[in-house]
Parts: structure tokens; C-alpha cells; sequence
């Protein structure tokens, strides 16, 4: 019996896939795993940040002293919002360890929101369209449940989870990474919330206008106001598949017709007297 060293058959460690093919493969299945690594972690920092006791966003406030308002050039409408936080809150079963502060900035831009230690924004452009407490109300009444369910603080650690899985995974982490997560004020004040947080606000902001004035007449008005400045046509629009699915709040209409049915369920009264801003809310705007 003769023994021999045969060579291989050619070709038999060419893949039969192109390889540009198996490099697209690889690339897609990378990319699929970064984001479900990204996503996880993002669902672990919200839940974690949500045990942190309130006394710690507090403190983290005060040791970043992130200018919101000015309280000293508007301190009637200051005084004002406050005012109308405590007797919102007053509906909405705060813990008594949860501060509320609201600041006033006279910028003309269209909105209000929740940051991290019971901070809340109101702007300008946003109040200057109420035409009347009851709307306002709805608004104040909106933010503080995103306080009080602690949305704030649960959107702002699955950010800085996130932001931390991609750095690592780049690897970009730099000796002063840890100061620029909590050192950015942008971060703080840009905070997204998800849909499900945002009707889960709607609801309890519902709750405390009819606590407090006994019927949600206003509350819808708040939702038509947002429409009509986003686009003044809308109401002729039917939103696309693709605004649905982006938009991280519900769409106007959508939160419009929720707020009707959730009244009849509750056998809340949607019609009632309308409580008018204070005489001197437009002057307190001008300043």
C-alpha cells in the first residue's frame, strides 16, 4: 500500500457567497446587536434611575445650579405659576418629600417641560396663547405628573446608559466622560419622553383639573392650541404612517379624543365655567 500527500481540491475554502456579501452580513448583524445592547441598557437606566430617591435629584440640581428663568425680573409670574402648581399639585397625591419649582422664561418658544428635581419651564410663547386658567392648568397639571411619576429622572438614565454603551463600544471614553454626562445642561432641559409616559401624564393632569375645578372644560383646548402651532392647517392633514411612528408624543387629535372618552368613563363634566387668567397676566408678560 503507496501513501501520498495529495493537495486539496481547489476551491475548497472559497466561500461560495460573495464576499461582499458575507462583509454586509456581518456589518448588519454587528449593527442589529449594538442596538439591542443600546436598547437594553436604555430600558435598565430608566428603571434603575426610577429608584433613586427624590432627595437625590435635589441635591444633583443644586450642585449643577443650572440657570432656568429669572425669578427676579419675573417674580409676579413667577409667584403666579408657583401658586397654581401648589393648587394643581394639591390634586395629584405629591409625596411630601417632592419639591415643585416652576421658573419663567420670556423666550418666544411654543412649549413647557419637566427637567430632573422637580423643575418646571414655562415658556413665554407658550403662555401668552392661554385663554384661560383652566388650559393652563392642564399644562401644569401635565408637567408635574411627569415629576411626580418620575419621568424626568427615568429618561435622563436610560440617555446616560445609552450614551455610555456607545461610548465604550467605540471606545471613545475619555478621562473626563463622566463630568460631561452630568455637566451638560442641554441634556437636561432637552429630556424625551416616550409615548406611554406622555398618556400616562395626560391622564393624571385630566384628574387634577376636574379635582381642582370640578369639570375638564379647557383640558382638549390645550392639545388644539399645540396642533394649530405646529401647523396651522392640520386640522385639514391626516398624519402619515411614518409622523405616527417618530413622533414621541401622541399626535394632538389622538390625545384630543383620549381626553373625551376618559372624561365619560370617569363621568367627568366637559363643560363648565372657565376661570380667567389674572388681570394683570398679560402685563406680567410684557415685562
Amino acid at each position: 500500500m503507496e501513501y501520498e500527500n495529495r493537495l486539496p481540491p481547489e476551491g475548497i475554502n472559497t466561500s461560495r457567497q460573495h464576499p461582499l456579501k458575507q462583509f454586509l452580513q456581518l456589518v448588519i448583524g454587528a449593527l442589529v446587536l449594538v442596538v439591542m445592547i443600546v436598547a437594553m441598557l436604555q430600558v435598565s437606566g430608566s428603571f434603575l434611575a426610577r429608584k433613586i430617591p427624590f432627595s437625590y435629584e435635589l441635591a444633583v440640581m443644586q450642585r449643577l445650579n443650572i440657570p432656568l428663568g429669572d425669578a427676579r425680573r419675573h417674580a409676579d409670574m413667577t409667584a403666579y405659576l408657583n401658586g397654581l402648581a401648589s393648587r394643581v399639585g394639591a390634586h395629584m397625591a405629591m409625596p411630601e418629600d417632592m419639591q415643585l419649582t416652576v421658573h419663567y422664561d420670556d423666550d418666544e418658544v411654543f412649549n413647557a417641560f419637566a427637567t430632573v428635581g422637580g423643575n418646571l419651564l414655562f415658556y413665554r410663547g407658550l403662555l401668552s396663547r392661554m385663554p384661560d386658567e383652566n388650559t393652563l392648568a392642564m399644562v401644569m397639571a401635565h408637567e408635574i405628573a411627569h415629576v411626580l411619576h418620575r419621568d424626568p429622572v427615568a429618561a435622563l438614565g436610560g440617555g446616560v446608559a445609552s450614551t455610555i454603551a456607545l461610548l465604550a463600544l467605540t471606545g471613545n471614553s475619555g478621562t473626563g466622560m463622566a463630568g460631561q454626562l452630568l455637566n451638560n445642561a442641554g441634556m437636561l432641559t432637552s429630556i424625551q419622553f416616550t409615548r406611554r409616559m406622555e398618556v400616562a401624564a395626560d391622564r393624571a393632569a385630566l384628574a387634577a383639573v376636574n379635582g381642582l375645578y370640578g369639570h375638564v372644560n379647557g383640558a382638549a383646548r390645550l392639545f388644539e392650541l399645540f396642533r394649530d402651532g405646529r401647523d396651522p392647517h392640520s386640522q385639514d392633514k391626516e398624519p402619515g404612517v411614518l409622523e405616527r411612528f417618530v413622533s414621541t408624543h401622541p399626535l394632538d387629535a389622538e390625545r384630543i379624543s383620549n381626553i373625551s372618552r376618559l372624561a365619560v368613563a370617569e363621568h367627568w363634566q366637559q363643560q363648565g365655567e372657565l376661570t380667567p387668567l389674572p388681570a394683570d397676566f398679560k402685563r406680567w408678560l410684557e415685562r
